[in-house]
């Protein structure tokens, strides 16, 4: 008959031995704390007392406690409106924007431009959810905005057009 001693420890030099068993059989549950990395080996012993070294140093993570984080919603448009032909020099793109978690930090990356989809940041980490831009008369203007939490969410917004006359 063979019973093997197993240790499981928070280290791989065994100096913090959280648990040891001494059993026959050739499986063992157990039961560990979350979000700990554990390290394992086996040594097996015979009838006769004589016992092999230990095997090698096996390792895993127990999985932590799960975190939930909703993404914000997409951004809504507010001004100017979608299609719409403006007469000035400088506008003033506003927007609104929404999270289930009440607790996060919305930012805003706003994108402007003659291209679609715009690829000119002009607006980077801000907390207002409007920005001003000028304006160049008779161009087709795209931009659109990048909401983000502070725990790594973010929505993409959809992009929205206008024109001057």
């Amino acid at each position: 008959m063979i019973s093997y001693l197993i240790q499981v420890a928070t280290d791989n030099q065994f100096n913090q031995v959280a648990h040891t068993f001494s059993i026959s059989a050739t499986s063992k549950n157990v039961s560990l704390e979350k979000g700990i990395a554990y390290y394992w080996r086996v040594k097996a012993t015979d009838s006769k007392n004589l016992a092999s070294d230990y095997s090698s140093t096996f390792n895993f993570y127990t999985e932590g406690e799960g975190e939930i984080n909703h993404i914000p919603f997409t951004p809504e448009l507010i001004t100017p409106e979608l299609n719409s032909v403006i007469q000035t020099s400088t506008i003033s793109l506003e927007w609104n924007a929404n999270d289930v978690d009440t607790n996060d930090n919305l930012s805003y990356d706003v994108y402007f431009g003659e291209e679609n989809p715009p690829l000119s940041k002009v607006g980077d980490n801000q907390t207002a959810k409007l920005l001003e831009v000028d304006l160049i008369s008779s161009n087709n203007y795209y931009w659109r905005v990048i909401v983000k939490d502070n725990n790594g969410g973010e929505s993409i917004g959809q992009v929205w057009n206008f024109k001057t006359d």
